[in-house]
């Protein structure tokens, strides 16, 4: 049976009705392809193309909003703020290696230096009263914080008029820390303040747990407000010391420089340490830009500059320095990437961490290697490198365009701590001295004045530059306060 339809789908020829077509009607493969047949088809090209790109869309959506979740989290959490995303697939054990060091156990105190001995008479055996055979002695050494009583020293100064001078003489002893007398004549000593300077500044504690702590443990009951003039005045007697600092900085071969959030009274700030192995500076300041850098190291800072990848740090007056960026946050970042990247899209920073990881291991083999291969070595990386970063290179992934982008600019930065002997290749120096001021901010809080902020500064540089050099720290801070004594030097030989 044969079926004939016009232009408009009505019925004009059924084979099983009608012996002929009906005259004027037209055979179905006699007809011209339907305009609306072609659009229709577009349309559900068009459309199945939509439903694909919708559910990229979505799926990046979610991507996106994990990632934004796991940010919320992160940012909220209180308890080890730098923890690792994820497990080590190998963790070290802990403790020593088998065969590494030897154990050392606290010797026992000479005679000489015990003061009491009780002893615990054993005649029976106390379960049941039985006499005892083969009997032994044995020996336990406690040693213990005494109480503490504080101890009042009284100065008697004198004075008098100079009829030839015309004034009024006053005598000191060169032990005092302050002229004071009168109402004010009862002062706290040296040894107390500086014991409080170290927990606040250093340790990271509140003034009113400082308080709390030497009363408990000295008895010794001063206010909190107290606790922050005394303050005021060390960092006042410390400000020579801290300029001195800032000129042995200068001077330096390499710096490490980084940034963290800080805060005077309710305005934001910032808090800035420069530090290596022998010094450390902090300062604290209301902006993030370069003029801190070029305040704290000179305009001319002839060493090497060793930072992250902050912007302040690329500035046109600093562009005649020598840096070395941080490979440390390069390699996190590039881990990052590779977590986030499936396919093709991995291979990049796949083979940029391979290269960097190389140029460390070099690093670490250049004391062994004759001059000759190690120059041969670095000169392949260096080659590598351009090969991976070069512009006319195509990246069809934009994170992975975004990243070579970083790597261009920052290119002549990049492996320099292949070539100076003593510079490294992380920033990691910077990151240790500034995290007691990331706890110190959590858990005593920032400054509430302008004065405050200038005191922290101070003080915090002077007690971070004695743990460096090895210096006592309470000694150096109780000579830092008397008339009479001269503290040591605290920038290196």
């Amino acid at each position: 049976m044969t079926i004939v339809l016009d232009r408009l789908g009505n019925r004009v020829y059924d084979s099983g009705m009608m012996s002929e077509p009906v005259p004027g009607a037209s055979q179905t493969k006699d007809l011209p392809p339907d305009p609306r047949d072609q659009r229709i088809a577009e349309l559900e090209a068009q459309l199945a193309a939509a439903l694909a790109l919708v559910a990229r869309l979505q799926a990046r959506v979610r991507e996106l909003e994990h990632q934004v979740a796991e940010l919320q989290r992160s940012g909220k959490r209180q308890a080890t703020p730098f923890a690792r995303k994820k497990r080590s697939a190998a963790p070290k054990k802990p403790g020593r290696k088998a065969g590494q060091g030897t154990f050392k156990h606290r010797p026992p105190p000479a005679p000489e230096d015990v003061q009491e001995t009780k002893d615990a008479p054993l005649d029976r055996c106390p379960a049941c009263g039985g006499a005892l055979v083969d009997c032994k002695t044995h020996e336990q050494f406690e040693i213990d914080i005494p109480p503490v009583k504080p101890v009042i020293v009284r100065f008697v100064t004198h004075s008098g008029y100079c009829g030839q001078c015309r004034r009024r003489v006053r005598s000191q002893h060169p032990e005092q820390i302050s002229r004071a007398a009168g109402a004010a004549g009862v002062v706290v000593g040296p040894r107390a303040k500086a014991l409080a300077a170290d927990m606040k500044h250093r340790l990271g504690l509140s003034y009113g747990k400082v308080c709390e702590l030497i009363s408990d443990a000295f008895g010794l009951q001063v206010t909190r407000s107290a606790w922050c003039q005394a303050d005021q005045r060390l960092a006042h007697a410390a400000r020579p010391v801290y300029e001195e600092l800032i000129e042995v900085l200068r001077a330096s071969a390499s710096v490490h420089s980084d940034e963290t959030g800080w805060r005077i009274g309710s305005l934001a700030a910032w808090l800035w340490v420069f530090t290596n192995r022998d010094v450390t500076v902090y300062t604290i300041a209301e902006g993030r830009g370069h003029d801190v850098v070029v305040e704290i190291l000179g305009a001319d800072f002839p060493g090497v500059l060793v930072s992250d990848c902050f912007t302040a740090y690329d500035h046109r007056a600093l562009a005649d320095w020598l840096k070395q960026k941080c490979v440390g946050h390069l390699l996190n970042n590039l881990s990052d990437i590779e977590d986030q990247k499936t396919g093709g899209a991995v291979r990049f920073a796949r083979d940029v961490t391979a290269l960097l990881r190389e140029a460390l291991a070099l690093k670490r083999a250049k004391p062994t290697l004759d001059p000759t291969a190690f120059a041969q070595q670095a000169a392949a990386l260096e080659a590598r490198l351009d090969r991976l970063i070069a512009a006319r290179r195509r990246f069809s992934d934009p994170d992975n365009l975004r990243f070579a982008n970083r790597l261009r600019k920052h290119r002549p930065h990049l492996l320099r701590f292949l070539y100076v002997d003593g510079l490294d290749a992380t920033n990691n120096q910077a990151e240790r001295m500034l995290r007691p001021a990331v706890i110190t901010r959590k858990t005593a809080g920032c400054n509430r004045t302008d004065a405050g902020a200038e005191a922290h500064a101070i003080l915090s540089s002077v007690l971070a530059t004695c743990r460096q050099r090895a210096i006592p720290i309470l000694d150096y801070l109780i000579k830092r306060q008397r008339f009479g004594e001269t503290p040591p030097a605290l920038a290196p030989p």
